[in-house]
């Protein structure tokens, strides 16, 4: 049985105006995926720069459920397992093939039981590494349900101008 979920006002409802507007460097391109943030329980993969990735995680934070557990891939430290809230799995290409097998054999088994709301991020192009065959691509399908794409975003978070020539 799957634990009960607190239900979330829809964004933009009553006194949870304030706490749910969107960023004010979100580009008006990621509003649908913003939305999906704030009234679902997807799983994320957030895509850019670092810096990119820590204002969207942080402008996030609010809207994902607690407990909050971040995990960066280090040679020998063991995935975690959480059994409810929000997983932070931080530049996930750095995975190593055997970090990457147990997260996809944690997240099948997981799926079965109940379900925890894991956020990615990473500043490399995963897909080119799944053609590779450096990234497993069962897992990257499994964090990819939601995709929001960071790059091409400007220090300050706006989009960043392209040249006219």
């Amino acid at each position: 049985m799957l634990p009960r979920r607190h239900s979330r006002p829809a964004l933009g409802s009553g006194a949870e105006v304030a706490t749910r507007q969107r960023p004010v460097f979100l580009p008006s391109h990621l509003r649908a995926e913003w939305d999906a943030v704030c009234q679902g329980h997807h799983n994320f993969l957030l895509v850019g720069t670092p810096p990119a990735t820590n204002r969207m995680l942080a402008a996030m934070t609010p809207h994902l459920d607690e407990p909050l557990q971040r995990y960066g891939p280090k040679a020998g430290l063991p995935l975690p397992e959480p059994a409810e809230g929000t997983l932070i799995l931080l530049e996930v290409a750095m995975l190593d093939a055997k970090q990457q097998a147990e997260l996809l054999r944690w997240l099948d088994e997981f799926d079965q039981r109940s379900h925890v709301q894991v956020i990615s991020t990473t500043s490399k192009p995963l897909f080119s590494l799944v053609e590779k065959g450096a990234f497993l691509g069962d897992l990257y399908y499994k964090l990819n349900v939601v995709r929001i794409d960071l790059i091409g975003l400007g220090s300050a978070g706006r989009p960043a101008r392209l040249p006219l020539d």
